[in-house]
Order: structure tokens, then sequence, then C-alpha cells
């Protein structure tokens, strides 16, 4: 993601330190296999959902035994740099992850076949390419998939049934205790204010599912 908007990090942790500590998250793992989403949200105040990351460079825990704190913005912050940045969030990145949520994706891919890791391995390889993140999918089989998500967004866009973020925000995620610091923060997912019923588990089939161990970004 492009970093703008250089701010004060003891601001921010002020800031953020106030927010976070009453919003709670765990996360387990769902289909994809390319160290991204699907992961399966557990959060204190906003439900149960699936999401994706942002960011490559940072980490989470999906064993579903941590719990962290989040804050929700509208950009992903320290961007995994550790410097300070708000980092805001794209809006074709919030219109794929919309339509995810309303389950609306194999549609959009023209309904190949899709099996869950192909269609999270899409969506996760395009949002890390809208948001200019250092990796590069070009060589995976769903990278073609990938770039039509993409354009399916630009065309939206352009097309005015698209803008802005729509309801679709970024939780920055946390080590409880160290909310607002570099050496605390996690991977940013997204959230989408107020969930839809179901949150996207009935488009892949997830509910129940999400007990794999692994360590993601």
């Amino acid at each position: 993601m492009k970093m703008i908007n250089v701010i004060s990090v003891a601001a921010l942790s002020a800031t953020v330190a106030t927010t976070a500590l009453a919003n709670t998250v765990v996360y387990t793992d769902g289909p994809g296999d390319i160290e991204g989403g699907i992961f399966h949200a557990v959060t204190s105040t906003q439900g149960s959902f699936d999401t994706f990351c942002i960011e490559f460079t940072e980490s989470l825990d999906t064993s579903g035994f941590v719990t962290y704190s989040y804050d929700v913005t509208d950009y992903a912050t320290f961007n995994g740099q550790g410097g300070g940045f708000q980092d805001p969030l794209d809006s074709r990145t919030a219109f794929i992850y919309t339509e995810f949520l309303h389950g609306n994706i194999r549609n959009i891919l023209g309904n190949q076949g899709l099996s869950d890791t192909d269609m999270a391995n899409a969506i996760q390889i395009a949002m890390w390419k809208i948001e200019d993140e250092p990796v590069d999918f070009s060589f995976h089989s769903q990278y073609a998939n990938a770039l039509l998500l993409i354009a399916a967004a630009e065309n939206a866009i352009s097309n005015g049934s698209w803008s802005g973020l729509g309801k679709v925000r970024v939780m920055n995620v946390w080590v409880q205790g160290q909310e607002g610091t570099t050496q605390g923060a996690r991977q940013d997912t997204l959230i989408l204010l107020p969930l839809p019923s179901g949150a996207g588990l009935a488009s892949v089939g997830l509910l129940g599912l999400g007990f794999v161990s692994r360590r993601r970004r």
C-alpha cells in the first residue's frame, strides 16, 4: 500500500491504545494457501466473519488460541514498516471484499467452478496487488482471476456503481498490552460495518471450519 501522512508515533499510540482495548479478536485459518486469507475472525463486539489481510509483511497467529486487540479505521497503521504511517485502504479492495461477503465473487469470475482455495487465493492476490505489497504472484495459477477482480472493481468505480470504501474498514490488530506500538503491531485485516447475515460464511462453506493451525501473514 502507498504510504502517506507521516504522523507522530507517540500521538498514535495514545489514540489507538484508548480504542483498541475494548475490542478483541481471535483468528482461525480457512481456505487459501499463499500465506494470506481467508481468515475466520471471532470478535468481542462485531460477531464472527471471514476476512483477508492487506499487508504482506505483517504476521498473524491463526491457531485460535491467541486473543488480539484491534481498532477500526479507514487505513492500515504502520504499514508493516514500523515507521508510524497511515496507509489508506484502496476503494478497489473494499469493493472486492464487499462482493466476497455478499457471495458474488464466483459470478464475477464467470462461474468457473473454482474451489474455495482457488477463490481465496484470487481474492488475496488481487488485494495485495492493489495495495502495492512487496510480492509478485504473476506466476500463480490464480493471477489471471485476480486481475479480473481488479478489473471488475475498476469498472464499478468507473460506471458509478461503487465509490469510496462503502462500509468496509481496516482492523488494525495488536498484541494485547502493546497497542499503538511497532512491537505490538500485527496484521491488518478487513471488516464490513455492519456485518451482513452470515458474513461470507455461506459463500465458501466455512461454518465450523478454520481450525488448521498455521502462521499466516
